[in-house]
């Protein structure tokens, strides 16, 4: 590693963490990987900010379909990465390949070269080492810095959640993605019935977090599972219609807003809330808060409420203002923006007001098997 610092030598040499990995299900096969944006993260902290660069060798279109709705194409990528090692340049190449989809070919093809263009680079990182992902090509991953597990949670249970239909839903390893998991069906859930079931199939296993993890507290001390059981008790009084109608900081009845209504309440922390979501179409991040612009009526120089914002990645969010015919491109991609903004404006203020989980103490759900 000539030209590298003494500093850089030792972090290269060092190993991923293991909170950085995710999972995903594919071909019957948990596969592990880390997020381009930890990869370029890793980049700019190891070679610095203007240590390195990425340069798109090639290309190529393989595969295009302007016929059907939405439109879809893929592209192979080939990307050079160089990095400046005092006096030596390091170059190294990966490939990747890119599907994508849209309203139009144009943001077809964009979704498409974006996703190749990731996955290239990130193969082209990972011959730098472990912190770039090549610890998750070796199938005993000693690469891998593993985080402790208090009270042998690593491996002694299984933590699986069932549907409210009694299918297996997910599995997994630690408690922490089980309770994230389950905190995500509850707030889904549709229906008082559909609610109630779910909570009766997965009471076991919520219960057995209290006996086998009895230190699996958020840091002002409650217990997850007391917690699971407050987010499921508020979901179905909401969805029973009992629950107080949240007021937020401007003295506005939430529950009584019309979309009709003139009055536009603007909340940062919520807005903040939004960008940090995945994007409602294609789910990667970051995301920017998106103003659903049919929901109140056209006002000169202002945009509507912040209650009615959903988050979108910035193709889509471009691709939406290029579109123009923002009710047709929400149904286009089978998004109902009203009800996504209504969940989240109410899940933003009820974790503000104290009553439902801080987004610091369960993390978002990760995939199955984590």
């Amino acid at each position: 590693m000539t030209g590298f610092s003494d500093a850089q030598v030792r972090m290269l040499a060092g190993k991923l963490q293991e909170k950085h990995i995710r999972t995903r299900e594919g071909h019957g096969m948990t596969l592990s990987y880390i997020e381009a944006w930890h990869a370029i993260d890793e980049a700019n902290r190891v070679f610095g900010f203007d240590g390195w660069d990425r340069e798109t060798v090639s290309a190529e279109r393989v595969w295009e379909d302007g016929r059907r709705e939405p439109k879809a194409c893929s592209y192979a990528v080939r990307v050079r990465i160089r990095v400046r090692a005092g006096e030596t340049l390091v170059c190294r190449d990966g490939s990747g390949v890119g599907h994508g989809t849209g309203a139009t070919l144009g943001e077809a093809h964009e979704s498409a070269l974006k996703e190749a263009e990731t996955d290239a680079t990130k193969r082209a990182l990972t011959t730098f080492g472990n912190l770039f992902g090549l610890a998750l090509y070796d199938k005993a991953q000693n690469g891998v810095k593993r985080s402790p597990r208090p009270n042998g949670w690593g491996g002694a249970f299984t933590w699986v959640i069932v549907s409210a239909k009694g299918n297996l839903r997910a599995k997994y390893r630690d408690p922490h993605s089980f309770c994230a998991g389950m905190r995500d069906l509850i707030t889904k859930a549709l229906t008082p019935e559909d609610l109630d079931t779910l909570w009766i199939r997965n009471t076991p296993a919520v219960e057995q977090l209290r006996t086998v993890c009895p230190d699996l507290r958020t840091s002002q001390g409650g217990h997850y599972a007391d917690i699971l059981e407050r987010v499921y008790r508020t979901q179905l009084a909401r969805l029973k219609g009992d629950e107080p109608r949240l007021s937020d900081t401007h003295g506005i009845d939430k529950s009584g807003l019309a979309l009709a209504t003139p009055r536009r309440l603007r909340d940062e922390a919520h807005r903040k809330f939004v960008a940090s979501l995945p994007c409602l179409i294609c789910g990667r991040t970051p995301s920017q808060a998106h103003h659903v612009r049919f929901a109140q009526p056209r006002s000169l120089g202002s945009k509507v409420s912040d209650e009615f914002t959903v988050p979108l990645c910035a193709l889509h969010h471009r691709a939406l203002h290029d579109n123009g015919l923002e009710e047709k491109w929400w149904q286009d991609h089978g998004v109902d923006p009203l009800k996504e903004a209504e969940r989240l404006w109410r899940e933003s203020h009820t974790r503000q007001s104290g009553a439902d989980l801080p987004a610091d103490d369960i993390p978002p759900p990760t995939r199955a098997g984590e």
